[in-house]
């Protein structure tokens, strides 16, 4: 995953105190350069400091949590009886030991509750209080009671949020996106990051988004789903959607899952293949072309050729229409630069 175009376009906007706040998760933490940039930042800022908080609040029916953040994880967890338990971990650096342990205690998780809706925000201190070069952020790991309603916006940090089963909003600009046995999940979006989304039920619209990543999809039985990505691919496994948009500029598209009886499946790729593996019973219309790849669908339709090449059973086409069984689903399928292929599984 390429983040730091990201990492330049948030220094380049941000204040000098604030983009050294937002370092923190946006390097990837792999290995030797993490060990290499935990030495240059030891160097540089001095060693971490941390300072672990815990604050409980019952709630009752209706429990919300509303949290804005800056630069650290955040983790939720559906299960926490008739409260919201709040675990806040803040890291500070400074090359001077003392302005290290003000900027800790300047750095302030700020919670209010107001009828059972909890609001968390980071309180970052302010602009050029501690000089230029430092380090802060806060890790959140959060229990809610199941039923809670949970919105999570964050810049940089990785978002994870499971078994809660009120509506979900998870949204981050830096970082990776994952919910997981969370059936009422609106949207789970990145910029800088992959988005995974497992065991999800909905009636509503599902929409997984990130610009920089891949979006994957297992276990899903939604209405209707937006699955899109700029620069990675996207991933759709066993998964039971009626209305699909499934969409990636320099990525392969993969569907892995049954079609259902009258529904709408679109699938764009500008330089990526796009490959299916229809499970089911299920028949459908087909609308499939690519400017510079193939198409071929390896399943026993008649096939009306649309290009140069005449129509065939089990062709290979830039351009094709057919239908296969009842015809009762729709297949969109776009490439300019990849190619489509359709296998029964």
């Amino acid at each position: 995953m390429k983040r730091f175009p990201v990492l330049a376009l948030l220094i380049a906007t941000a204040s000098p105190a604030s983009a050294a706040v937002t370092l923190r998760g946006i390097v990837p933490e792999d290995g030797p350069r993490l060990g290499w940039l935990e030495r240059y930042t030891e160097v540089r800022q001095g060693p971490e400091q941390i300072e672990k908080v815990t604050q409980t609040y019952k709630v009752g029916d209706g429990a919300a949590l509303d949290l804005s953040h800056l630069s650290g994880d955040v983790r939720v967890t559906g299960g926490g009886g008739n409260q919201i338990k709040i675990d806040a971990t803040k890291r500070a650096r400074h090359r001077d030991p003392e302005q290290a342990r003000r900027l800790l205690e300047a750095l302030r998780v700020d919670v209010n509750n107001f009828n059972g809706r909890v609001e968390v925000r980071t309180i970052y201190p302010r602009r050029g209080s501690f000089g230029n070069n430092i380090s802060a952020s806060v890790d959140y790991v959060i229990a809610v009671p199941a039923g809670a309603t949970v919105s999570l916006k964050s810049i940089s940090g990785d978002i994870s949020v499971t078994n809660v089963r009120g509506e979900v909003r998870a949204e981050t600009v830096s970082g990776s996106v994952n919910v997981n046995a969370t059936p009422n999940v609106t949207i789970a979006r990145t910029i800088s990051g992959d988005v995974t989304a497992q065991n999800i039920g909905t009636q509503t619209t599902l929409v997984l988004s990130t610009v920089s990543g891949t979006v994957l999809g297992t276990g899903l039985k939604v209405r209707a789903l937006e699955a899109g990505t700029v620069s990675g691919d996207v991933r759709l496994v066993g998964s039971e959607i009626d209305r699909l948009e499934a969409r990636s500029v320099s990525g392969n598209i993969e569907f892995d899952a049954p079609l259902t009886r009258g529904g709408r499946y679109e699938f764009t790729s500008h330089s990526g293949n796009v490959r299916l593996w229809l499970s089911g019973n299920t028949g459908f219309n087909l609308d499939a072309d690519t400017f510079s790849g193939s198409v071929r669908s390896d399943l026993p339709v008649t096939l009306r050729a649309v290009g140069r090449t005449e129509p065939n059973r089990r062709g290979s086409n830039r351009a094709i229409r057919g239908s296969y069984g009842d015809a009762s689903a729709i297949l969109s399928v776009r490439s300019h630069s990849g190619s489509v292929v359709i296998t029964k599984k």
